[in-house]
C-alpha cells in the first residue's frame, strides 16, 4: 500500500483504555476512513482481513510495573500487528516515549511506529506502508480471553479508600483488574470526579457537566464480584 492509499479495513488492537476509540476518530476525521471498516478489539481476530495496528498508551506507568499477563498479552498483539500507534503522546514526557519505543523495538525491531499527538496524526501520514509480499502474521496463540464487566451504582464515595482497595487488590492480591471507569461524587471534592484506570495507570480528573455521577464500571479477568462489592461498600462509609 502506498502512503496516499487508505487501508480497505483496519483492526485496532490494544489493551483496555489504550486509546483505540480516539485513534479511530482521528482516522475518520483526518483522513476519511470508513468507520464501518475500522474494528477495535483487545483480542487477535480469528481471521485476518486488511491491516492490524497495535495502539499503545505511552503515558508514564503510574505505580504499576510492566509485566505479568498484561505484558504477555500486549506482546502477542504487537507480534500480530502491521504497525504501532502511540496514543496520548501529548501527556507523555520524552522519557516515557523513549521507554515505550525501546520496549517495542525489543519485541519487534522493524515494526513501523506513528504518534497520535493531540488527537491528530502527522499530516504526511495516512496509513502504514505494508510490503504486500510479506508473509501473513499469525501472532502468538492466545488462550481465550474473556473480560468480565461489573457495574455498581453508588452514592458519595471516599475516593482514597476506593482507589486504595482496588489498587491493593490488583498489586498485592493479584486480582486481574484491567480497567476501571467511574463518575462519582466524593467526600474529598466538591465537584464530581471521573476515574479512569487502565492496566498501567490510575487517573482522576473533574468530570464533565454532562457526566452523571453514581456508577463504577470494573473490567478484568476472573473477577470476584462479591470482593469488589465489599471494597466499594467500604468506600461509601463517611470518613
Amino acid at each position: 500500500m502506498s502512503s496516499n492509499e487508505l487501508a480497505a479495513s483496519v483492526t485496532l488492537l490494544g489493551l483496555p483504555g489504550s486509546g483505540k476509540d480516539r485513534v479511530k476518530r482521528a482516522l475518520v476525521e483526518q483522513f476519511g476512513y470508513d468507520p464501518q471498516r475500522i474494528v477495535t478489539s483487545v483480542m487477535i481476530p480469528s481471521a485476518k482481513t486488511g491491516q492490524a495496528w497495535c495502539v499503545i498508551d505511552v503515558r508514564p506507568l503510574v505505580g504499576i510495573a510492566l509485566g505479568g499477563a498484561v505484558e504477555k498479552h500486549l506482546q502477542s498483539l504487537l507480534a500480530y500487528a502491521d504497525g504501532v500507534i502511540f496514543s496520548f503522546v501529548e501527556a507523555a514526557d520524552l522519557e516515557a516515549q523513549a521507554f515505550w519505543t525501546q520496549w517495542v523495538r525489543q519485541q519487534e525491531s522493524n515494526v513501523p511506529i506513528v504518534r497520535l499527538l493531540n488527537r491528530r496524526f502527522p499530516e504526511s501520514w495516512s496509513g502504514f506502508e505494508i510490503d504486500e509480499t510479506e508473509k501473513e502474521k499469525s501472532g502468538e496463540p492466545l488462550p481465550p480471553l474473556t473480560l468480565q464487566c461489573f457495574e455498581f451504582e453508588v452514592g458519595r464515595v471516599h475516593l482514597d479508600h476506593l482507589m486504595m482497595g482496588l489498587d491493593n487488590s490488583r498489586q498485592n492480591l493479584g486480582v486481574d483488574i484491567w480497567r476501571v471507569q467511574a463518575v462519582i461524587d466524593t467526600f474529598e471534592y466538591e465537584n464530581t470526579v471521573a476515574v479512569e484506570a487502565t492496566p498501567f495507570r490510575w487517573d482522576c480528573y473533574a468530570a464533565g457537566l454532562d457526566q452523571a455521577p453514581g456508577k463504577i464500571r470494573i473490567e478484568g479477568i476472573d473477577l470476584d464480584k462479591r470482593w469488589l462489592n465489599e471494597i466499594i461498600q467500604a468506600s461509601l462509609l463517611r470518613p
